[in-house]
């Protein structure tokens, strides 16, 4: 290739000439089918070819990385890339005008493997016989050169073995490696050799049944002793397991059942000593296990029926005795909110009872979850309406801002509601909302026999009262739920206004949700 790179370059010959002694040389040489010539930069000048060899694209720029290779080591192999037998590797030979002088060019030919694979055919087939992939030959990036089944396709990566994975680590710079691996279905015993100074490996894989044919045999037969024996001791040491290991079983298998949550189950051990003891103790602990269980079933399932009735907290108060069941109260401040169905009589009237039923419901359970959400306590639910209050029965500094919260989130879920509402019943279902911030008396009020734990107040009515001048789909607030939440909301300015029934005006003002 040199030879030819200099032939082209040379000042000494006529064009004509140096192109027809170039043809002849690389004609003479059987690995060679063409030489393609490029610059010191890479940049392609010429490519010359024998007569009948394939076409191939030549890249217009030289890899850089193979050109500083080149330059460095006055020889330099590329990255293998796909050719119509065979894959073909890049063999670059820097162009100097002495050997001390920087390359003026270089010569590059893509060399086929084609002989490369016809190797590696014969030498499978002879060492090897039928078994497939017993031999191939790849490059640092995994791509298949040669392969001992056949002609390789284009750009075939062997990705994932053991091998290669070991050695690529290494960029091949290692002598020899060999582990097990899975090939072909079945498990084979893998070599691998590099060279080094190509960056290429050699995998040779042969399956264990093979190369352990002989190992096999002598453990077959040290096996079967083995099995004998383990036999015999088998049958010698049953009548001691019954006798010694039985209790322990026992036990072992009613702490299973305990890990289980299988509770109340017992165990009878007949032995008179420590085991016995162990067993009657573990018995009686899972007896009592069992009980603990179904009081602890009992009391959530009256958590569970009181819950609907009253405010959790005031629930766990109850069952653990600790709330007051006097009648009367203890005056606070709260933030009262009443969120109510606008135009619920023709609804009532163009629909089947039933499905305003259902209906209510499903908003009533929202709603509910939407107030613990926010720590309040419903008090109420009042036709249409539903009343929430916080900051009772436990404190809470930010009360109005938790109260607001509420609202805000009860009007963005109504948009998902009536989505499945207008589906199923033809209905879009609007909400109004009233919140006030104030002091009342909040406590078990009702008689002896029947009570309910309630707010009563001014703060109740005035909120109430918010509530029945709201427009659909409006949050309206007092001035004092907004002193007491913070700027934190969007406020709308709603001037003052007159509430029925109460004298004086009260300056209200719209949260935008």
């Amino acid at each position: 290739m040199e030879t030819v790179g200099r032939l082209l370059t040379s000042d000494d010959l006529p064009e004509a000439q140096a192109i027809a002694a170039a043809l002849r040389t690389v004609e003479g040489e059987a690995t060679l089918d063409h030489v393609a010539i490029y610059a010191a930069d890479g940049a392609l000048i010429d490519v010359v070819r024998e007569r009948g060899a394939p076409q191939l694209e030549t890249p217009a720029r030289m890899d850089a990385s193979l050109l500083d290779r080149a330059t460095e080591r006055g020889a330099a192999l590329g990255e293998a890339m796909p050719g119509e037998v065979a894959p073909r590797v890049p063999v670059a030979v820097p162009l100097r005008p002495s050997p001390a002088a920087a390359p003026t060019g270089f010569a590059v030919s893509f060399v086929s493997l084609e002989g490369l694979q016809r190797r590696v055919e014969r030498l499978a087939e002879h060492r090897f016989g039928q078994t497939e992939r017993a031999v191939m030959v790849v490059d640092a990036s995994a791509f298949v050169l040669a392969h001992a089944d056949g002609p390789v396709a284009p750009r075939q990566r062997l990705e994932g073995h053991p091998l290669l994975t070991t050695l690529q680590g290494a960029r091949f710079d290692s002598e020899f490696a060999h582990q097990r691996v899975y090939d072909a279905d079945e498990e084979r015993l893998g070599t691998l050799v590099s060279v080094p100074s190509r960056r290429w490996g050699v995998i040779v894989q042969v399956p264990t049944r093979v190369a352990f044919a002989s190992i096999r045999k002598m453990r077959w037969v040290v096996g079967a002793t083995a099995v004998a024996v383990v036999l015999l001791a088998l049958l010698v040491g049953l009548w001691t397991a019954r006798t010694l290991t039985a209790p322990i079983a026992s036990l072992v298998e009613l702490a299973r059942k305990l890990g289980r949550r299988e509770l109340g189950a017992t165990v009878r051990i007949w032995t008179n000593d420590e085991l016995r003891v162990l067993g009657d103790a573990m018995s009686q602990a899972s007896t009592d296990l069992a009980s603990s269980e179904a009081r602890i079933r009992h009391e959530e399932a009256i958590r569970g029926d009181l819950g609907r009735y009253l405010p959790r907290e005031i629930v766990e108060r109850v069952v653990d005795r600790e709330q007051d069941m006097a009648l009367g109260g203890a005056r606070r401040e709260i933030t009262v909110l009443f969120a109510d169905v606008v135009s619920f009589t023709p609804l009532t009237e163009s629909h089947k009872p039933e499905d305003v039923v259902t209906i209510l419901n499903e908003l009533f359970t929202i709603l509910t979850e939407i107030v613990f959400r926010h720590g309040g306590t419903v008090d109420k639910f009042v036709g249409d309406a539903v009343m929430a209050i916080w900051n009772a029965p436990s404190d809470q500094s930010d009360h109005a801002e938790r109260a607001l919260a509420a609202a805000e989130d009860m009007m963005r879920w109504l948009e998902t509601g009536n989505a499945t509402w207008q589906e199923r019943f033809g209905v879009k279902v609007q909400l109004a909302i009233g919140v006030h911030t104030g002091e009342a008396v909040v406590g078990n009020i009702g008689s002896e026999t029947r009570m309910t734990y309630t707010a009563i107040g001014d703060v109740v009515n005035v909120a109430a009262r918010l509530e029945a001048i709201a427009r659909p789909q409006q949050i309206l607030v007092s001035a004092a739920t907004k002193a007491a939440a913070g700027e934190q909301f969007e406020y709308i300015d709603a001037g003052e206004r007159e509430l029925s029934g109460r004298r004086g005006t009260v300056h209200l003002y719209e949260v935008h949700a």
